[in-house]
């Protein structure tokens, strides 16, 4: 489950980035039939690698050869659902499903149902995996499920929660879009309005969610039995507060697990599976109970909000970043502005890549080592609470030998059975590891949110993202200029981007090009004045034609803005009470940035101030 997390979080980015063109064929249903030509020849793969797997559990169907069975059979899943990602990606970016699904209407005003097309056809792929895996799955499994459309529907219906919070969240954003107010929708197109609204949302999600997805797989009040009386009062006798223990029925009960949702009490779930209650005596049910307790008095769930919501601040900036990057390079700017729509396809196909890296970099091992983490303190805090660590270690022997799992063999979200026995054994030796685990698992957890944060703040207000831009309009502009080099929009454009950037040599010449297309130009006048009379870089200066530049531009409009320049120019021309005449002038006139003035009304006075005092001392020298 934890990896088809990660799938399909990647078939949406898939999806989502691709640019919609007609693709190879021009037929709607020539591109359905190649889709089921993919689809049909990845069955007849499927079933051959399963038939192969079949044959190397029965090769290894002794005891020790168990663990290398179960890997061998999480390897085969894996590996085919990749290619099913891959060949869902040739469905999208050569086929160009989005472009036909469009097409549809409704498709187009609501972005659920195109999506939601999309993550069906992905499915399919996934319930053939599931379906010609049952053989291989039954062969190792000691308790398997008597009927190959139960074990498929039943993997539907544990994965399908996956896409719950995506699903909502996306019909929500289609009617805010089609009925709220432009105030509203105003808000949604911001960043920060957008993360404001993901992050509550979310909250809301996790905290009402959970009785709706009790009812979707089925779980009911666990039967009074001695083990529920024993679980029950465990949980009292801790002082854990929860709604209710659950029969979790999922794979007809036969997944050997147990879990917890729900942030809030009224809505707190312990899920419990039969194969887990036959197995287990009731002190070891207990240490489940406990591991599960651990879950929420450490706030795990709330960290996994925290990780989604991090994923969310940096993902915003760091797709720009990816944008940006991607399209200075000359190869990909080329396929990016040409006006062939499939080579603005391939360059979002390229685009998509870098961003299922960062999912891949951040769910599958950043997150990945928080959760590992996460599971060892739960353990930890198991072996506490019953006072010794057995149960908790004959609980996970127990799950291994009779599931077939590998002992030995991890998974990005959990340690292995044997390093989490190992470790349990350490805490009886060092009852102080427990203490040491949590506090380095609290300092990581600081060093990581310090992390995010200014990640999320750099990518998305700090100075790179807007130094990226500037270079990715300036590649645009100056593309522009060779097929127009007499269009003053271009120069305006590049001229705003030189001067923000303080590149005032080439804000000059681009200045310099506007007043050569429109000499009366009052903005280029006037700017271009300003960098003769300030620039620090005294081969851009030239007082002189700043004042007349200054002097053209006042006469075209007498805004306060270009008064100021007018008055900066008279000052370095040493021509002070016309410089304080304009600036009082300017000040008078002003609505905006005064403060400013004032200040240069100061430093004039400074000036003329400076020229008396001169003049004074002047005049006996002149005596003598």
């Amino acid at each position: 489950m934890f990896n088809n997390i990660i799938y399909i979080i990647i078939v949406l980015v898939l999806f989502q980035f691709n640019y919609p063109v007609e693709g190879l064929f021009r037929s709607p249903i020539i591109s359905i039939f190649v889709i089921f030509l993919l689809w049909l020849n990845f069955t007849i793969y499927c079933r051959y690698r399963f038939s192969r797997l079949l044959g190397f559990i029965r090769g290894n169907s002794n005891s020790s050869g168990q663990s290398n069975v179960s890997s061998a059979y999480q390897s085969v899943v894996t590996k085919l659902s990749i290619l099913s990602i891959l060949i869902f990606a040739l469905c999208v970016y050569l086929l160009n499903l989005k472009y036909w699904l469009l097409k549809i209407p409704g498709f187009i005003t609501f972005s659920i149902l195109p999506s939601a097309v999309a993550i069906l056809i992905f499915f399919t792929f996934l319930a053939t995996i599931w379906y010609y895996g049952y053989p291989a799955y039954c062969a190792f499994f000691k308790y398997p499920l008597k009927k190959r459309w139960v074990y498929v529907v039943s993997n539907i219906k544990l994965n399908l929660p996956i896409l719950f919070p995506w699903a909502i969240l996306t019909v929500c954003y289609d009617l805010i879009t089609l009925l709220a107010w432009p105030s509203l929708k105003k808000a949604f197109e911001n960043e920060i309005g957008q993360f404001i609204f993901f992050t509550v949302f979310l909250i809301l999600l996790v905290i009402f969610l959970p009785p709706f997805i009790k009812y979707w797989w089925g779980c009911s009040s666990l039967p009074q039995t001695e083990k529920k009386e024993s679980i029950v009062n465990f949980l009292q006798k801790s002082g854990f507060k929860y709604r209710d223990v659950l029969r979790w029925p999922i794979l007809e009960g036969r997944m050997m697990t147990a879990g917890v949702m729900g942030l809030l009490p009224k809505f707190r779930y312990i899920l419990v599976t039969d194969s887990l209650l036959n197995i287990l005596s009731e002190e070891e049910l207990n240490a489940v109970m406990a591991h599960e307790i651990a879950h929420i008095k450490y706030k795990h769930i709330l960290f996994y909000i925290l990780f989604l919501l991090g994923y969310m601040a940096i993902s915003i900036g760091l797709f720009d970043v990816f944008f940006y990057v991607m399209a200075t390079h000359p190869w990909l700017f080329g396929l990016l502005s040409s006006q062939k729509e499939l080579q603005t396809s391939i360059f979002y196909s390229l685009f998509s890549l870098p961003i299922i890296l960062s999912v891949i970099l951040y769910f599958r091992y950043i997150m990945g080592f928080f959760m590992r983490n996460f599971e060892r303190q739960a353990d930890l805090y198991s072996a506490k609470l019953i006072g010794k660590p057995e149960p908790t270690i004959m609980s996970l022997e127990k799950i291994a030998q009779v599931s077939g799992q590998s002992r030995h063999h991890p998974s990005w979200h959990h340690f292995s059975i044997a390093e989490r026995v190992e470790f349990l054994w350490k805490s009886l030796q060092d009852p102080q590891l427990i203490k040491r685990h949590s506090r380095r698992l609290a300092l990581f957890l600081v060093i990581f949110f310090i992390l995010i944060t200014s990640l999320g703040y750099t990518l998305n207000f700090g100075p790179l993202k807007s130094y990226l831009e500037h270079i990715f309009l300036t590649h645009i502009l100056n593309r522009q200029l060779i097929e127009s080099p007499e269009n003053i929009e271009i120069y305006k454009g590049l001229a705003y981007i030189y001067q923000k950037k303080e590149n005032l040599s080439k804000a000059k010449w681009a200045y310099e090009n506007i007043l050569r297309l429109n000499p009366d130009d009052g903005l280029a006048l006037n700017n271009l004045a300003w960098i003769l009379a300030t620039a620090q870089d005294t081969t851009l200066l030239d007082y002189q034609k700043a004042l007349i530049l200054a002097k053209r531009a006042v006469g075209i409009e007498r805004s306060p803005t270009f008064l100021d320049t007018l008055a900066e120019a008279y000052y370095v021309n040493g021509l002070q009470d016309k410089a304080l005449q304009t600036i009082k002038e300017a000040l008078e006139n002003a609505s905006k940035n005064r403060k400013y003035l004032v200040s240069q009304l100061e430093k004039f006075k400074k000036g003329h101030e400076g020229i008396l005092e001169f003049d004074k001392r002047r005049i006996p020298d002149s005596d003598k």
